[in-house]
């Protein structure tokens, strides 16, 4: 074989390095299929090896041709055996980013082991997980495209209190978040309503309080309130004080929404931070805008019950400025009738504070989890009988729980457990979720109460609902051996990874 013909072939031995690159990057992309369990990290560094050994090979063959090709003062050739080399290990690389997308590779820099979803640590963490469920009360805001000088549109709102009023009165009076405080001036100082958050940035700037307020037969505007519509110009500050101005949007007929910022005097910031707000609650009902039927307001009621995954989840979050205020979400599928018994524990002490129960949802996939709200509907007995020593303190079908009474800033460890109870009795129980939080107590001074839920007779079983209920709270037996030798857990702060 001539030196030409030699170099002629040259794509041949750089494609043979290539197949080789790629042969030995099967059995690491599919270990579980092709190597048995005790030969699997020898096997998977031998490939590393054939695969770095491959691509050195080549790239080497292709330095020694090309600088005997300059050698010659053959600067054409040397340029083609360029393009060649690249050309074969471009349409590897290829044929090896669909292999990795066969094989569900996660991103690079993603997370590559799945978290233990029953916490082994002392570690407390923060409740300011971000809640999804339309019963959350924190809705984060973005103040980029919000104006700041009139105010923003709201069609949504105002068609369906134009065309469809009975609607956006049922998703009202229905919803969690919104059915409280529909005849509450001061909403923004009790616990229970919706706060918008800003980005932070150093800290968060202040909040936008939200409700909706419906003005019947004359009755005049909540005090301190300045009467705008969608549109009008942004008004000026309060006389005699650097804080913008309370709003009443005007959406056309009975209904206005109530906004009142809180926080830092700057006015550019707050004015956009109000639009920001109204255009977050137009957001909210365009679906029911767009498709104007009870089936659209059941699942605006509702949220969307699944997402992909398959390890459970639990989140916790205390809305901003509501100190000692709860809301939680389980995110779980037992693939089995039964029901979720989400119990919180004093870290300190190993006294039950709280049980909420709630019938779980299911199904045979896998990789589907289902929402639960903490807590959920309660009906009068649940509620009456579980808040022991707290009559009037929460609203009916509160969309928040306390954990327990006392100062607020006062911090202590609790650990939130959740455990799933087959509908069979022959199978035993078993914990799905444990996470150590670190929270407040709920102080009622200042608090005016709330009117006393209705008390029911005891019932043995009170009927299961589809959504949680908070339980009554057993004798709890106190902790076992196993329980007592543990080392007591630090209030120590974790790192967390969305604010709620």
């Amino acid at each position: 074989m001539t030196k030409r013909q030699l170099f002629s072939k040259l794509w041949l031995w750089h494609s043979a390095f290539a197949l080789l690159a790629l042969l030995g990057c099967v059995p690491i992309l599919w270990p579980q299929v092709f190597l048995p369990d005790a030969w699997e990290a020898r096997i998977i560094s031998y490939s590393g090896g054939l695969v770095l050994g491959a691509g050195l090979a080549s790239l080497l063959l292709l330095l020694g041709s090309s600088f005997l090709l300059l050698l010659r003062l053959n600067n054409l050739r040397t340029l083609g055996q360029l393009l060649v080399w690249g050309g074969i290990w471009s349409l590897a690389g290829l044929i090896f980013g669909i292999f990795a997308w066969v094989a569900n590779v996660p991103r690079p820099g993603a997370e590559t082991t799945t978290a233990d979803p029953i916490q082994r640590t002392d570690t407390l963490y923060n409740p300011d997980d971000h809640l999804t469920g339309p019963r959350s009360l924190v809705i984060p805001i973005s103040l980029d495209s919000a104006p700041r000088t009139t105010i923003s549109p709201a069609p949504h709102l105002r068609l369906l209190e134009k065309e469809h009023p009975e609607l956006l009165h049922r998703y009202i009076t229905s919803s969690p978040r919104w059915a409280i405080y529909t005849t509450d001036d001061t909403f923004y100082a009790k616990p229970g309503h919706v706060v918008m958050v800003p980005p932070t940035s150093g800290g968060i700037p202040g909040l936008v309080h939200v409700a909706f307020r419906r003005l019947v037969e004359g009755e005049p505007l909540p005090a301190d309130y300045t009467r705008v519509k969608p549109g009008d110009p942004m008004p000026a500050a309060r006389e005699g004080s650097e804080q913008v101005a309370d709003l009443a949007v005007d959406l056309g007929q009975d209904y206005y929404l109530l906004l009142a910022w809180r926080g830092t005097s700057h006015t550019d910031t707050a004015h956009r931070a109000l639009n920001a707000a109204l255009s977050a609650v137009d957001s909210l009902v365009q679906p029911l805008a767009e498709s104007p039927d009870p089936a659209t307001l059941d699942s605006l009621l509702n949220g969307q019950s699944s997402t992909a995954g398959s390890t459970p989840e639990l989140r916790l979050c205390q809305p901003p400025a509501q100190y000692g205020t709860y809301q939680a979400e389980i995110y779980a599928n037992p693939q089995e009738a039964g029901s979720l018994v989400l119990r919180i524990e004093d870290l300190e002490t190993h006294t039950t504070l709280r049980i909420f129960t709630s019938q779980a949802r299911f199904s045979d996939n896998a990789d589907e989890l289902f929402r639960h709200d903490i807590p959920g509907a309660l009906s009068d007995f649940i509620r009456s009988q579980s808040h022991v020593g707290l009559p009037g303190l929460l609203p009916t079908q509160a969309p928040f729980f306390v954990v327990r009474l006392g100062e607020s800033h006062q911090f202590f460890g609790v650990a939130l457990e959740v455990t799933f109870s087959p509908a069979s009795k022959l199978k035993p129980s078993r914990v799905l979720l444990r996470r150590n939080y670190r929270v407040q107590a709920y102080e009622t001074h200042g608090t005016p109460p709330h009117p006393a839920p209705t008390t029911t007779p005891e019932v043995k079983t009170p009927p299961a609902a589809p959504a949680a209920a908070e339980a009554p709270t057993p004798a709890h037996p106190g902790p076992t051996a196993a329980q007592a030798a543990e080392p007591r857990p630090t209030p120590t702060t974790a790192p967390h990874s969305t604010p709620c």
